[in-house]
């Protein structure tokens, strides 16, 4: 009994920890969507689910820890890929789950790939280790349909998906109706909602014009290392080549050239369960534990606070506190120059507007992330200290 609860309060600590340092970084455009309930660029299931909780104090806080938390306790299903070896096998196997520097990056993050990460792990446990499942054939049809509709990325584990469903002793209309079914659910409803479309679209030429292939190709390659600490990266491929687990190298080619045209640094953690099921495919991998756990550690070490400075600390929050402190009373207008995102809408008591120059009269703060030379020309304005960027208030009279 204490070898389960040390380690799984310890898991629950290490979540805390985690959540401390996201919260204090700020609130990300991306995460704001999910929060605010914004119906792109994801289905609906896990962000509508997120939106009802927008009347609570502190939901992103909230959020935050029921993420972290799922994320890290996930190591115990890691360990069940290897329910017949040694304990200490199944623990390394956990530990490199827990020790990935994408795992370690995102716990606390509210996005919708860490999620997918977590149904990938269960599908690749249904790939390894499940069998006599029939009885289970409309749950884990239940889980497939509830992965697409969490986010679209579940399609790249779809090889994952088929071998499991062919596996089991169903007919060929079951088959289809368990596969296609929930793939032709998403269809329609992607097709009923051009904004999702659109963002699709978007974000698949992303890396169309950003420059060079082998410029793409190394960036897939860095989220590769995140993904597994670069020890479990490489023992990961290895294994699932061995092993000859086709659904696992399709799924591995699938993730990688989707990152290679849509590239987003948290992207990293869809690779994390496909090479954990990789080393799980050929156990004799592990047998060198200790180097492999001292060379993850030191890998982590340096590659965790790399991939931190992917994801560049939003600011508005700071520079809302400081405008409140500045007197302007909440329900006033602040209009941003320049792109800003979501954030702005979910951390902000203002009514945030898009920068006019002709109606810079209705607004009582203004954020220049573009050039704004109006409003240096107006004596009313006056310029806030100590922000990241230039902020202007329109003092009460």
């Amino acid at each position: 009994m204490r070898r389960f609860v040390s380690p799984f309060f310890g898991l629950i600590l290490l979540a805390l920890v985690l959540v401390v340092l996201q919260n204090f970084a700020g609130l990300s455009t991306d995460e704001a969507k999910f929060l605010l309930n914004i119906p792109y660029p994801h289905p609906p299931l896990l962000r509508w689910l997120m939106g009802l909780t927008f009347w609570m104090p502190g939901q992103a806080l909230f959020w935050r820890v029921v993420f972290a938390t799922a994320l890290l306790q996930a190591a115990w299903i890691v360990m069940a890929l290897l329910p017949e070896k040694k304990r200490s096998e199944r623990e390394i196997l956990g530990w490199l789950w827990v020790l990935s520097a994408s795992v370690l990056i995102l716990s606390g993050q509210i996005l919708m790939a860490p999620v997918a990460a977590l149904q990938a792990l269960v599908f690749c446990w249904l790939l390894l280790r499940g069998e006599n499942l029939e009885a289970h054939v409309g749950w884990i049809a239940l889980l497939w349909l509830a992965s697409l509709f969490t986010a679209y990325q579940a399609l790249l584990f779809l090889p994952i998906v088929v071998s499991v469903f062919w596996r089991l002793r169903l007919s060929a209309w079951q088959r289809l109706l368990c596969i296609v079914g929930p793939v032709a659910l998403l269809a329609l409803y992607s097709l009923t909602n051009p904004l999702a479309i659109a963002s699709m679209i978007a974000a698949s030429g992303q890396n169309a014009h950003a420059g060079t292939l082998f410029d793409a190709v190394r960036e897939v390659t860095g989220l590769w290392m995140l993904g597994g600490s670069v020890v479990m990266s490489v023992l990961g491929v290895i294994g699932m080549l061995a092993a000859r687990r086709w659904p696992l190298i399709l799924s591995f080619l699938l993730t990688a050239v989707f990152i290679l045209v849509s590239y987003r640094p948290y992207y990293c953690i869809l690779f994390t369960p496909l090479l954990l099921a990789g080393v799980a495919s050929a156990p004799l991998l592990l047998k060198r534990s200790r180097l492999i756990i001292i060379s993850t550690i030191l890998s982590a070490l340096i590659l965790v606070p790399l991939g931190y400075r992917m994801v560049v600390p939003p600011f508005a929050q700071q520079i809302v506190d400081r405008a409140i402190e500045a007197g302007v009373p909440k329900g006033a207008t602040m209009m941003i120059a320049g792109s800003f995102g979501h954030e702005w809408q979910y951390v902000s008591p203002y009514l945030v507007r898009r920068f006019i120059p002709e109606k810079i009269s209705d607004a009582r703060v203004l954020v220049c992330l573009a050039d704004c030379p109006e409003v240096r020309e107006k004596k009313a304005w006056k310029r806030l200290a100590g922000v990241q960027v230039e902020v202007w208030v329109r003092p009460i009279r």
